[in-house]
């Protein structure tokens, strides 16, 4: 299956996209689908995962618009044809 990824964070640049297409086997997950990004350009794992493996707290994830923590998380299952927005920290006051 394809999905499509939006990237809103600071280090698109270091992409040279702001979206691109990921081929993901059936039943993939979010957390697959940030594994297959990092796959592809290592040079952001840090950006989105702990040195532990686990994603960082303040990464957040949209499916088709709506936050993935009001479904199962990192776990919500994509469907093909879904659009995937990884959004930045946010801060302020």
């Amino acid at each position: 299956m394809k999905i499509t990824l939006e990237i809103s964070f600071s280090f698109k640049h270091e992409l040279d996209t702001s979206q691109l297409t990921l081929a993901l086997p059936e039943g993939a997950d979010i957390l697959a689908a940030l594994h297959s990004l990092v796959t592809r350009h290592p040079h952001v794992r840090s950006r989105l995962f702990t040195a532990s493996g686990e994603v960082h707290r303040y990464i957040n994830t949209l499916i088709n618009g709506g936050n993935a923590s009001f479904k199962q998380g990192f776990h919500t299952t994509l469907r093909d044809g879904d659009h995937l927005t990884i959004l930045p920290p946010v801060g302020g006051g």
